[in-house]
């Protein structure tokens, strides 16, 4: 078992159910990766009811500190306006903080075209690896 920053615990915050997976992504920690960022990675659909599971493990995630969230989600099939919802309180949450951002790396084709359509990129920065995504919000 591996420690995470601020002693989170691999076991205590992943969620595996058959419609969503919200987990820590220990496989895609870009470089100078500070304490306070964390990369979380996402599996199957987001929708109405699996998009609270998703708010409720990023707000545990700021509740501890986290103060910019590297989120992979190139295992998602799809997403809608609630699990879009997430992302954007969840930018609204750390904006109103003054400090930290949220990215996304890796979606799969459709998660990006949705991103597109709803002209989402403009405000959640996408890149197309953690290492990008990092770029796009380190200080």
């Amino acid at each position: 078992m591996t420690d995470t920053p601020w002693n989170l615990d691999s076991k205590d915050f992943d969620h595996d159910a058959p419609e969503l997976g919200v987990f820590l992504d220990q496989d895609n920690i870009p470089d100078g990766l500070p304490r306070e960022a964390v990369v979380v990675k996402i599996s199957g659909e987001i929708n109405l009811y699996s998009a609270q599971i998703m708010k409720e493990r990023f707000f545990h995630l700021l509740d501890r500190g986290f103060i910019y969230l590297l989120v992979n989600m190139e295992n998602v099939k799809y997403i809608d306006s609630s699990g879009l919802g997430v992302f954007m309180a969840t930018h609204s949450r750390l904006v109103k903080s003054g400090k930290g951002g949220i990215a996304v790396f890796s979606p799969s084709s459709q998660v990006n075209k949705i991103l597109e359509l709803t002209k989402l990129k403009s405000l959640i920065r996408v890149g197309s690896t953690s290492k990008e995504a990092w770029k796009l919000l380190a200080p």
